[in-house]
């Protein structure tokens, strides 16, 4: 007589083999598996269905879990719902994740976060530009982050703004983002800021090849007006993480400026 094991039983022991061969794990869940799982009273059944989109990883999956999150999840169930929704970075779950943006719980709503920008979701722009307000200082770090990330150069000015009030990591997104016209303003901050917090935003740009020369050349010769040990430091790890076969004009100046530079 053939046995028929339980789904969930199944599931769970497919994930336990799912490092030897998760395209099998794959194709043996459906969605509508998933959504019954999901739509379980049984709390082994909800986490089974909730690591089950994790491995499948479509759209499709990832629709019966943003279901289930407002339907309700226990504060621990939630948590691992959204670090399966951060893995699957899909789109489709962007408008729950805007909605978590503004739940009670600091942790969740920095979760939320981390997990809009890896989703490419619409709305993450302006739903992370409103985050760098959040009363949590994680959150409004990861929203700074995210911004830069998803390359959200209308959000240049709002960054500057939240510089000012204290949220350091905007100076990474200024880095990444800026025109070649709002370098002087981010130059500004020189003396202003702890060097260290501004370090990420020189670095890049740097890096940045959409930068002029000019601007690269102006950015250190301030840096090199300001002549401390920290500076000299960054400026000959700059010249060491360039190629052997780079002969710019910003590799002397920085070279030159190391030596200058006495402390």
């Amino acid at each position: 007589m053939r046995v028929e094991l339980p789904f969930s039983l199944v599931f769970a022991v497919s994930l336990l083999l799912a490092p030897l061969g998760a395209a099998h794990a794959q194709r043996g869940v459906t969605p509508a598996q998933i959504r019954t799982l999901l739509t379980s009273s049984d709390v082994g059944e909800i986490r089974n269905g909730i690591e089950a989109v994790g491995v499948v990883g479509t759209g499709p999956a990832v629709e019966p879990l943003v279901a289930r999150i407002r339907a309700g999840l226990s504060p621990e169930l939630l948590d691992l719902a959204l670090d399966t929704l951060l893995v699957a970075s899909r789109p489709e779950a962007g408008p729950v994740l805007i909605e978590l943006t503004s739940h009670r719980r600091a942790a969740v709503r920095l979760k939320a976060v981390q997990a809009l920008v890896a989703s490419h979701a619409r709305g993450a722009e302006g739903c992370l530009t409103t985050a760098l307000n959040d009363g949590d200082p994680g959150v409004r770090s990861a929203a700074a982050l995210g911004l830069g990330q998803l390359n959200a150069r209308g959000a240049v000015e709002t960054l500057f703004l939240a510089l000012e009030r204290g949220v350091l990591e905007a100076s990474t997104a200024i880095g990444q983002l800026a025109a070649p016209a709002d370098i002087p303003r981010l130059r500004s901050y020189v003396g202003r800021l702890p060097f260290d917090a501004m370090t990420p935003a020189f670095s890049e740009i740097l890096a940045r090849r959409d930068v002029p020369e000019r601007a690269k050349l102006d950015l250190i010769a301030q840096l090199a007006e300001v002549a401390t040990a920290e500076v000299k430091t960054y400026l000959q790890e700059f010249v060491a993480s360039l190629p052997a076969t780079d002969h710019s004009a910003v590799r002397r100046a920085a070279e030159d400026a190391t030596l200058r530079i006495v402390n």
